[in-house]
């Protein structure tokens, strides 16, 4: 069994790769709809609508374009979404989450002593696509 790291993985904004990524998360939500029925003893459910959100840390290097793009995008009046993919494993096919997603927050922490990091979130809108 092969087992994934951080060092063969990345996250991608419209197709480019985002140069220093410390950590990606992606979370899936599945509502869980209430069926229960009159005079029924025990709540029966049936799943709902799917939602699907991520977070980031980024670290900050003024010379990567992505990441510059990434965070002016927040500040943007756009309303276009942005294509985000997190690839598992650049080495394989397999592994690759790809979909529409808005950038919904972008910051910045500095730290005395340490790197400056770039906290972010993104929602997708609609199924993202993806195989692992």
């Amino acid at each position: 069994m092969a087992v994934k790291t951080g060092a063969s993985a990345e996250l991608r904004l419209d197709g480019v790769a985002i140069a220093k990524v410390r950590d990606v998360t992606v979370t899936y939500v599945r509502d869980a709809l209430e069926t229960t029925g009159i005079g029924q003893s025990d709540r029966t459910y049936a799943y709902g609508i799917r939602g699907t959100t991520g977070s980031g840390t980024l670290l900050y290097d003024s010379t990567d374009v992505a990441t510059k793009a990434l965070m002016n995008r927040v500040l943007s009046d756009s309303t276009e979404t942005n294509t985000i993919s997190m690839v598992l494993d650049t080495n394989l096919a397999l592994g690759t989450l790809t979909g529409s997603a808005l950038i919904t927050q972008a910051g910045t922490t500095v730290s005395v002593g340490a790197l400056v990091s770039v906290p972010i979130s993104f929602t997708f809108s609609g199924k993202p696509t993806g195989t692992f």
